[in-house]
């Protein structure tokens, strides 16, 4: 037996449309059959074959044709029922509720009793929720029930019982703080004049303060050798008094601690502090938080980190970074910080010991 192979490069669509030409109705029908109606390259239209060869009854009417459905509807018999239906008569199984089994003692014999049977029994409602306020079933008890039995207050628990409502507890009034006292004057005048008593100048929230005597405080602390603590927060410190600030960090060598959180300081000032603190690196404690501007930058962010980075005496830093790598790296040197002093804390012991 022999095979032919056919070969559709010499294919020619002439002789493609002749024999189409030579096929009868029938059989351009049979082909149209074997058309996949899910293809996708085809039109809609050419998808599927038409279904019927009747010829059109005449126009499309929409109102003649639901005038003759309404009509065939009310003219047909419709479908008999097995029974006949009659007013009032439920078809099927009616529902009935499931019976509540109620336990009685008698199943619980079997259980052994205890000395707490006796207890419970006998106890008050107070004592119950007391009880279940210490065990922490807070779903059975208020938050005040549950509070005054963690607190151990006995006379309070007793309100309402199982239904009682929380109510809040009285207002505690707490009188304000006092204003700040300080004169800014006479530290300027004890700061320029070295008093060994003056060690720590606190002027936060004084308001009204002119600029003039910030910075002259501020110059007054340059060649200051006792003052060690300087809380300035919540004073208006505009970024001028900050310039002052950063020429007093790096001339002073007796400050361990800066505070100037809560005033108007931009992003640069801030940058212009912490490096002044690498020129003596005598500053352990620095907090510039809450200023003007909320959101400092990546830049300035940055700057600060790099600075941090070169000091090794700072100890603690208030200040929020919104960037995750600046704060990262501030935290690890900070706390190598801690630990060199830890490990030279260590060793001065060792050394008195021996």
């Amino acid at each position: 037996m022999t095979t032919a192979k056919t070969s559709n490069e010499h294919f020619d669509m002439d002789d493609f449309d002749s024999l189409l030409d030579g096929l009868t109705a029938e059989e351009l029908d049979k082909i149209n059959d074997f058309v996949d109606p899910e293809n996708s390259y085809l039109p809609a239209g050419d998808r599927c074959k038409p279904q019927t060869n009747k010829a059109a009854t005449g126009p499309y009417n929409r109102n003649q044709l639901l005038e003759f459905l309404t009509e065939q509807g009310k003219n047909e018999k419709d479908w008999d029922e097995q029974k006949p239906y009659v007013a009032g008569e439920k078809r099927g199984k009616v529902w009935e509720p499931a019976a509540v089994v109620t336990p009685t003692t008698e199943e619980d014999d079997f259980l052994a009793p205890t000395e707490w049977d006796d207890v419970l029994t006998n106890a008050s409602e107070t004592e119950i929720v007391e009880l279940a306020a210490i065990l922490g079933f807070t779903g059975l008890i208020n938050q005040v029930q549950y509070h005054a039995a963690v607190m151990d207050k006995a006379s309070s628990v007793n309100s309402g019982g199982w239904n009682a409502a929380a109510k809040a507890e009285p207002l505690r009034i707490v009188p304000p703080e006092p204003d700040n006292t300080t004169n800014v004057e006479d530290c300027i005048k004890k700061a320029s004049a070295n008093d060994k008593e003056l060690i720590r100048i606190n002027i936060n929230n004084i308001r009204d303060v002119k600029v003039d005597v910030l910075k002259d405080l501020l110059n007054a602390l340059k060649e200051n050798t006792y003052v060690e603590v300087l809380e300035m927060v919540n004073v208006g410190m505009t970024d001028s008094v900050g310039r002052s600030l950063v020429e007093l960090i790096e001339a002073n060598t007796t400050l361990k601690t800066v505070n100037a959180e809560s005033n108007r300081l931009t992003g640069p000032v801030i940058t212009e502090i912490v490096r002044s603190t690498l020129k003596n690196q005598t500053i352990i404690e620095l907090r510039l938080s809450n200023q003007r501007s909320q959101i400092l930058g990546n830049r300035v962010e940055m700057e600060v980190a790099d600075a941090i980075a070169q000091n090794n005496t700072l100890l603690r830093l208030n200040l929020q970074f919104d960037t995750l790598g600046p704060r990262i790296r501030v935290t690890e040197k900070l706390k190598q910080n801690l630990d060199a002093l830890r490990k030279k804390r260590l060793s001065t012991k060792q050394e008195t010991k021996n």
